[in-house]
């Protein structure tokens, strides 16, 4: 089904998380779609084989392909939502199966009950957000918020149920006093539902300190990891409107990570490419590690590389960092301008001595965990960003996708070597 115009197209969108677009020829908005992989998931529209009758109408029909880049799954779920609302694209809705749409609804109630609602039976709804190309969506949508601001949508449950012992309902049937503060909760979730985080952590910080200053240390504990939450979404997270406002956001804002990476380390130039090196072991055995590689400042896969580490039995973290490195140094890839080692000064040193023999030239940074303190190879002492850096975000989320590959590679050799195989 592929034409030269179209496989031209797919050649040049991106493989990471966003919305991609289908035009017809005569520019009409055909269908919105979401996916963490662009590329792959708009390529797979155009296969030999027939995948249903309406994708098939749809395919013949596409013209051009547009797309707009995102940082997390969380952006591109309130994206795709919002362009589906604007723009009501013909086979969005017939994707529905003639379902009517769904929305997000917190209904006006004495104790405000937040749940998924289909527009024909809203009822005593005050607020609707939507609506979601489906449940699972929103779901989704839903889930990530509970965790931040736990809510009821049981109607006077007789005693707590799941939820509640899981932390994730507050209970607002227990007192007059839990209503009300309930009624608070029902607020931040409407504005954060609205994009508004920035204003939602000016007033969080506030009452923060205002339960402080009365000596209620733990409401002010609460609010507190409520803002810490907000926060990290805050990072990898923005309103569907600035991207609809400034499609080159993702790449403004990870040009401008790179640029502070480049002048919080002094390098000589913007790090191009980025590996991180993590190790994962119990107890030295099955002992892998990890190379993850961002160009540009995004994941590059398909140059992620796996160590089984060869040293035997032995947990030595230095040992295994320094065989790692020399054996990547070994392999004829790309010089990288930057090597982040998972770790503290020693892990720094250990990764060091290879790196310098090789005359490469790469600057080498280690970022420990437990403070988050960057040492580099020209400093006596450790750097320490504050959260909102930038340069400091990006070395963290390089670091964290490390140690995500590294943990993915030791749990297959542990369930191998479990089974015997």
């Amino acid at each position: 089904m592929y034409t030269r115009s179209i496989r031209a197209q797919i050649k040049k969108l991106p493989d990471s998380p966003g919305i991609y677009q289908f035009f017809d020829k005569d520019g009409k908005l055909l269908y919105v779609g979401k996916s963490i992989a662009i590329k792959k998931r708009v390529s797979s529209y155009f296969t030999k084989t027939s995948i249903g009758s309406k994708t098939d109408l749809l395919v013949k029909k596409i013209h051009h392909i547009g797309y707009l880049k995102v940082f997390s799954e969380f952006e591109a779920l309130l994206l795709e939502s919002e362009l589906i609302r604007k723009n009501q694209p013909f086979f969005n809705s017939i994707a529905r199966d003639d379902k009517s749409p769904i929305y997000i609804s917190i209904t006006g109630k004495e104790v405000p009950l937040t749940s998924l609602e289909r527009k024909r039976n809203l009822t005593g709804a005050k607020f609707m957000k939507g609506p979601f190309p489906s449940v699972k969506v929103a779901r989704e949508i839903l889930k990530i918020i509970r965790h931040i601001f736990p809510y009821c949508h049981h109607k006077n449950p007789k005693k707590p149920c799941l939820y509640v012992h899981l932390g994730l309902c507050p209970y607002p049937y227990k007192s007059q006093f839990s209503g009300l503060e309930y009624k608070k909760t029902i607020k931040n979730i409407k504005k954060l539902l609205s994009g508004q985080t920035n204003k939602l952590i000016t007033e969080l910080t506030r009452d923060m300190n205002n339960y402080s200053k009365l000596q209620k240390y733990e409401q002010a504990a609460i609010v507190k990891q409520q803002i810490e939450k907000l926060q990290y979404l805050k990072a990898t997270y923005h309103a569907p409107v600035e991207f609809l406002e400034q499609p080159t956001l993702v790449d403004d804002l990870t040009a401008s990570k790179l640029k502070d990476l480049q002048n919080n380390l002094n390098l000589p130039k913007i790090p191009r490419r980025i590996e991180c090196y993590d190790i994962a072991n119990i107890g030295g055995k099955q002992a892998t590690g990890a190379m993850v590689v961002f160009t540009n400042g995004t994941p590059d896969k398909q140059q992620y590389r796996k160590f089984k580490i060869k040293l035997r039995n032995k947990p030595n973290d230095y040992l295994m960092i320094r065989e790692v490195i020399t054996r990547r140094l070994k392999n004829n890839w790309p010089t990288p301008d930057l090597m982040i080692i998972d770790g503290g000064r020693g892990q720094l040193n250990a990764a060091l001595g290879p790196v310098l023999k090789s005359k490469t030239g790469t600057f080498v940074i280690s970022l420990a965990k437990r403070f988050e303190q960057i040492y580099t190879q020209d400093k006596v002492f450790p750097i320490s960003l504050p959260k909102e850096s930038p340069a400091r975000q990006l070395a963290q989320a390089i670091r964290d996708e490390a140690h995500r590959f590294a943990i993915t590679y030791h749990r297959l050799l542990r369930s191998k070597s479990m089974i015997g195989t």
